[in-house]
């Protein structure tokens, strides 16, 4: 009977071992009760066509929203566009950047290109509005009987387009939608893109 009750017990504990993972050939397992790190879940492989493709407009500027339509910040010559349903490019530069004499070699080449499909608009922000000690654009001395320099300080200023540095790329469509915003240089090739996808 004793031996019965031994055999049982062993029994038992052999079925505990094996179930909890006890025993087997683990010699060299790790036995600091630790337990392994799974495997790492492997990443799906990015599609070749967009790897090839580079990202020339950040995702953050394209916010399809309507252009500002506010009177106080509203020049003339956006206004009539607007009215009529033109689609644009609203150009924001400095004359005295280095980075001007390419960037409106571009643009004039895409409106070249696309005359009659899209109209330009641009403003040289130095002679207009200049930034204040806090960073706050405002009329530049001098102008401040300009309608047009306070219409333009506004539309910049941080309440409508926020241009913190220029260039400053606007494009709008016939429906007065933003379908393109960028800060920096724009390429002749982008800008093409966006043209044909604000008229489209």
């Amino acid at each position: 009977m004793r031996r019965l009750v031994a055999v049982a017990i062993m029994l038992v504990l052999a079925l505990t071992l094996v179930a909890c993972g006890g025993g087997g050939d683990n010699a060299d397992t790790d036995t600091t009760g630790d337990a392994a790190a799974p495997a790492p879940t492997p990443t799906p492989a990015a599609d070749e066509d967009e790897e090839a493709r580079p990202e020339y407009s950040p995702k953050e500027e394209q916010l399809y929203e309507p252009f500002p339509t506010d009177e106080e910040v509203l020049p003339s010559s956006i206004a009539e566009r607007l009215e009529s349903g033109t689609p644009m490019i609203v150009y924001f530069f400095d004359s005295a950047q280095e980075t001007t004499d390419d960037q409106s070699e571009w643009i004039d080449q895409v409106i070249e290109d696309y005359r009659g499909l899209i109209d330009l608009v641009s403003f040289n922000t130095g002679k207009y509005v200049s930034t204040d000690e806090s960073g706050t654009i405002t009329v530049k001395s001098g102008m401040e009987d300009s309608e047009t320099a306070r219409q333009v300080a506004r539309l910049m200023g941080n309440q409508y387009l926020d241009v913190t540095f220029t260039p400053y790329v606007v494009l709008v469509d016939e429906d007065g939608y933003m379908t393109y915003r960028f800060r920096g240089p724009v390429d002749n090739k982008t800008l093409e893109r966006e043209v044909l996808r604000a008229t489209d």
